[in-house]
């Protein structure tokens, strides 16, 4: 029996109209984070013997990527309640992770080094965010540092030791040549409004730089420098982040040996300080509160104007966030010396990753 053409046409309507509302309902349904992710991320890191020793969240992609002491790598899906991803990435802890959200990838660095084949997996290596899937472990010789997704689209800056490379993901290759930064690179941060890129040393030097790339050459130029203290050893900057289209910059570095006043025998006084400068003449402008003796870690993230600092106060480990607008802070426990934290904005909350767990924080129910 032939179907009549008045039914055929009927059935290609129907199609198309489901069609239709399945384009409307993938568009219209929620893109944020989900309600129950924190809470589940919470439940499933519970009594865990695998420390987090490094943890990056981004906006754009939703997705948390958290770096185990063991090398372990696991990737987050925030729009889901419990969907992770798990990778063993490197041999040794990982300490460093940046997200290249234009091109879907998430970069991590390790403590492990391949000079002098070391360590074959101490290398950069690239991931796809949403698969896992490894696309690349980053040849040359490297001892891991920070990583950054720079101002210019598809290229990344990847620093080993005192030398800062050029990634160019499109090429999946190291570009240009390097730019030395005395005494090691230890924190980095871009304004994409400016397209400048802040360095911090290991002796407390800070950078202004420009990635300049012509066809098919890239190059980093030097804006300009100063320093936290003079060229002091052990000052590290921990943390850079650029505000107000670059004319300002906040660091987290830590303090010369001799402002170190120790408030016992057996407690540490202040050891670091957070500073916001005027990146024209590098004049202080202002330095942020903090409790903290010891700082041993800072992130934050971006478009959020909150520093995440984990250390010690006294002797027991804390978590301190700064509110860069309101100039306060908020302190919150910890149960061991060397916790890490993330600000997960849209969900108002922040994760405490410490030994045996993780601790969700309303951090904006205190505003």
């Amino acid at each position: 029996m032939h179907a009549r053409p008045w039914a055929i046409l009927a059935a290609i309507a129907i199609a198309l109209a489901v069609m239709a509302a399945g384009a409307w309902w993938k568009q219209l349904r929620p893109t944020g984070v989900h309600p129950g992710f924190t809470q589940g991320f919470v439940d499933l890191n519970r009594r865990m013997d695998d420390d987090a020793t490094a943890v990056a969240y981004d906006p754009t992609l939703k997705i948390l990527a958290v770096g185990r002491d063991s090398g372990r790598l696991e990737l987050w899906d925030a729009s889901q309640p419990d969907a992770r991803i798990t990778r063993q990435a490197h041999t040794y802890r990982i300490e460093h992770i940046a997200f290249g959200a234009a091109d879907g990838i998430v970069l991590t660095s390790s403590v492990g080094s391949n000079v002098m084949g070391t360590d074959p997996e101490g290398v950069p290596k690239v991931w796809d965010a949403r698969t896992g899937d490894l696309l690349l472990a980053v040849p040359g010789e490297w001892s891991g540092g920070p990583l950054l997704a720079a101002p210019v689209s598809g290229h990344y800056l990847l620093s080993s030791y005192d030398e800062l490379r050029i990634y160019d993901h499109s090429r999946r290759a190291i570009v240009g040549e390097p730019l030395r930064v005395e005494g090691g690179v230890t924190a980095l941060g871009m304004d994409p409004g400016s397209n400048l890129v802040a360095v911090g040393s290991s002796n407390g030097e800070l950078l202004l730089l420009r990635l300049v790339v012509q066809d098919e050459s890239a190059r980093l130029d030097v804006v300009s420098r100063a320093h936290t203290h003079g060229k002091e050893p052990r000052t590290d900057v921990l943390a850079v982040m650029l505000r107000d289209n670059s004319e300002r910059l906040v660091s987290v570095h830590w303090l010369p040996e001799a402002q170190r006043r120790d408030l016992s025998p057996k407690i540490a006084g202040e050891q670091a300080e957070v500073v916001q400068w005027n990146t024209r003449d590098w004049r202080r402008e202002r330095s942020y509160p903090i409790s903290l003796q010891a700082v041993h870690w800072a992130s934050y993230t971006p478009g959020v104007p909150w520093l995440v600092l984990a250390g010690n106060e006294s002797t027991r480990g804390r978590i301190e966030l700064v509110d860069l607008s309101a100039g306060v802070a908020w302190r919150y426990r910890a149960n061991t010396s060397h916790p890490v934290a993330v600000l997960i904005p849209e969900a108002r909350t922040g994760l405490i990753l410490q030994s045996g767990g993780a601790t969700q924080i309303r951090y904006l129910d205190q505003e």
